[in-house]
């Protein structure tokens, strides 16, 4: 069989893009990568802005002195920025077709750049909003250029107000080119890593108190970005590690490897589940999370996964921690894995069907 061609479009903020892009080129695809976000392109319309004409010029002093608006010039450099990804995107397209394009966070394009892409797709042009819509409304006007559209969130599924658009259920995965490699070690380890996030600091600092009372060593980290730092005070638990840089996609897997537990603290914005719940089944690791909607799914075991929504819950913690994990079995694992996820996304027969529910 012929090796299919991708576009991936995404951005590369973080090593997820790195992790998706070597994933596909180990299940055999050949991968052309269109990036979103381009720190690049953004240092180079900064160091380089100049106001396009006169007009633009007046404009904004205009709209600073009389309407204490300070947004044009920033939505002048959006405007550069769009147009001369769209010239990059045309220019490492060349005059080539490809097989598929996946759109990883479409708002992030503009809908010139999407047109384009789609233009070089051959078989499928797909969307997948792995955070809430209603977190980036700017997704809408581009759910329709699409062939297929998933969403990871069951909410945005079943909403009325996106009826129209016939939105498919798609939830995230664990990366399956590697292998479980369980690091031996004395005592429980309990694993979080995220960014802050106001709306759930109160209940990371619930879950580790419950966790240290319960004799579980914390492996805690929140990275906290550069105007965030005044935030540092509503830890006040001192087993959590509050960081200024990511965590790299290969430490993250050296952590999950060495804990026993993974935590999963839900953003409030959305009921999707989180790629820690993944790790969790593949890598047999007991999980503890306040995303209710797990209940729904075909790996949920109670021995397995602790659901709690108030923090009284947390009183049944160390019943869930002396029980042993429940094994589950090989072909609902196998469903979640990245190979039959890209399956689902590009309805590639065969592959075992993945919803959100």
């Amino acid at each position: 069989m012929p090796q299919q061609t991708i576009i991936l479009a995404m951005s590369s903020y973080s090593d997820f893009a790195s992790a998706i892009k070597t994933h596909l080129e180990y299940h055999n695809y050949k991968v052309i990568f269109i990036d979103s976000t381009s720190e690049t392109l953004k240092k180079k319309i900064e160091a380089n802005f100049h106001y396009p004409s006169l007009k633009t010029h007046i404009i904004n002093t205009i709209r600073k002195i009389f309407l204490f608006d300070f947004t044009y010039k920033a939505e002048l450099k959006e405007q550069i920025y769009h147009q001369e990804l769209y010239e990059n995107t045309q220019k490492t397209l060349g005059n080539y077709n490809y097989d598929y394009t996946l759109v990883i966070r479409p708002d992030l394009f503009s809908i010139a750049t999407l047109e384009l892409l789609k233009s070089h797709t051959k078989k499928k042009f797909i969307g997948y909003q792995w955070n809430g819509i209603k977190r980036f409304p700017k997704t809408i006007p581009t759910i329709n250029l699409f062939d297929r559209f998933f969403v990871f969130d069951p909410l945005d599924v079943n909403n009325p107000e996106y009826s129209q658009f016939h939105l498919k259920g798609m939830s995230n995965f664990y990366f399956d080119m590697y292998y479980p490699q369980p690091v031996p070690h004395k005592g429980l380890i309990a694993y979080f890593v995220g960014l802050h996030v106001d709306n759930r600091t109160k209940a990371l600092q619930t879950c580790a108190k419950a966790l240290i009372e319960n004799g579980v060593n914390l492996d805690f980290n929140i990275k906290l970005r550069p105007s965030e730092a005044s935030k540092a005070v509503q830890y006040t638990e001192q087993n959590i590690c509050l960081i200024a840089q990511n965590i790299s996609f290969e430490d993250n897997l050296k952590h999950v490897n060495k804990a026993d537990i993974l935590i999963d603290i839900v953003n409030p914005i959305h009921n999707g589940l989180s790629f820690r719940v993944f790790e969790a089944l593949y890598y047999r690791k007991k999980l503890i999370t306040n995303n209710s909607y797990i209940k729904n799914y075909d790996f949920y075991h109670p021995d397995n996964i602790f659901i709690w929504t108030e923090e009284k819950d947390l009183q049944q913690l160390s019943d869930f921690l002396v029980r042993p994990l429940i094994s589950i079995h090989p072909d609902i694992i196998s469903k979640y894995s990245f190979a039959n996820w890209i399956k689902n996304i590009l309805d590639d027969s065969p592959y075992k069907e993945i919803s959100v529910t």
